[in-house]
């Protein structure tokens, strides 16, 4: 195989690729899964924050 193919199939691979990204997102472009995403957004990072809080609560009352 030459460099040119190569850099040929590689350049049909990506525009391929872009394709069917944009398939994806079209299909899972729902009003319910967008609202699902924004809360998940928000709340996902808090989790940390949670399992800490709940970490030090537990040794407080160990400490108790």
């Amino acid at each position: 195989m030459s460099i040119r193919k190569i850099a040929t199939s590689a350049e049909q691979l990506q525009a391929q690729s872009a394709q069917m990204k944009a398939q994806l997102k079209k299909k899972n472009d729902k009003p319910f899964k967008n609202f699902l995403r924004k809360i998940g957004n928000n709340f996902i990072p808090m989790i940390p924050a949670f399992v800490g809080a709940g970490l030090i609560a537990g040794k407080y009352d160990f400490a108790n």
